[in-house]
């Protein structure tokens, strides 16, 4: 059987597992992006076809584990319509699953959300597929309004670096999946897959699951969702202003490796209520930040011109 990417994996084989973890994505009714776009085959620029809801896969085998197959699951939209908003956004979550004889006996290990990934503001995570009751199919993704940001949880979307909110939510009807192959080896027309005007060739070329995260997973109790980068959050809180805030103010979310405890029932409407106010808080206080940057900015600006501060 053909394997276009040449990865070790026959095509339909990738199809399959890609098909039959293929998440429920809930996006933002008010998202300015509207949808995850679809873009033009055999350009080298990135140029969007549509905002259709097409989603962009991935499929390899986790290295030295020959039973396991890494996927992902892009998002790709037209516009961030952030604070720092940019064209083109490059968004994605990830599944690590264990073989069988047939895709029928496959049985999803881990799943994992990248949140402002890369940044000081990396709010990625990740949890069992047990603990989501994703192990046989997708997993809900909740992606933030605007900044696109993936998370495994409604409840941890206020918890990103300010101002991620999911309100407003709505089930994604996928257009379609298609198989983006490896960044040396794109498929299917994908010729803007290494573009430089975004970093999806970075995300193609590495494992969300690396042996010492996933130990950390391990280590915490069935029930937890994980930070990634947990070195990240007491920085991400000195930045906003809001240590309270993303530390810990919320019941259940914990300042170490744990982001959230899915386990205490009782907690799952405080926690709604809390994050809301959260992020609320966050996006005023990022909100805050950001003009006292742009202020300082035009100040020196007019120095440097000759006008008096």
């Amino acid at each position: 059987m053909p394997d276009t990417d040449r990865d070790g994996l026959s095509d339909r084989e990738e199809s399959d597992l890609l098909g039959r973890y293929s998440p429920l994505f809930m996006i933002s009714r008010d998202d300015c992006s509207d949808r995850p776009a679809q873009f033009v085959v055999g350009t080298r620029n990135p140029t969007v076809v549509d905002d259709d809801g097409t989603i962009y896969g991935q499929a390899f085998p986790r290295k030295g584990r020959p039973d396991e197959v890494e996927l992902h699951y892009y998002h790709l939209w037209r516009r961030d319509c952030g604070e720092m908003g940019h064209r083109l956004d490059a968004e994605h979550v990830s599944v690590l699953v264990r073989t069988g004889a047939s895709i029928a006996e496959a049985k999803a290990l881990y799943w994992y959300a990248a949140a402002h990934e890369d940044t000081i503001c990396d709010a990625s995570h990740l949890a069992r597929a047990a603990t989501l009751h994703a192990e046989e199919h997708g997993g809900t993704i909740w992606i933030s309004e605007g900044k696109h940001a993936s998370f495994l949880s409604e409840a941890m979307c206020s918890h990103g670096c300010g101002g991620d909110r999911c309100t407003r939510m709505k089930p994604l009807k996928t257009r379609q999946i298609i198989n983006l192959g490896e960044a040396d080896a794109p498929m299917n027309g994908v010729a803007w897959l290494n573009s430089i005007e975004w970093p999806l060739s970075g995300k193609l070329s590495r494992s969300d699951f690396p042996e010492m995260r996933v130990a950390r997973v391990e280590r915490l109790p069935e029930t937890d969702i994980v930070w990634a980068n947990p070195a990240k959050r007491p920085a991400q809180a000195t930045i906003l202003g809001a240590n309270a805030g993303i530390g810990g103010a919320a019941t259940g979310i914990r300042a170490t490796d744990t982001a959230l405890d899915v386990a205490n029932s009782s907690t799952s409407s405080a926690l709604d209520t809390t994050a809301d106010k959260t992020g609320k808080a966050l996006k005023s206080s990022s909100s805050n930040v950001w003009k006292a940057v742009k202020k300082r900015v035009r100040k020196t600006g007019e120095v440097l011109h000759g006008k008096p501060e």
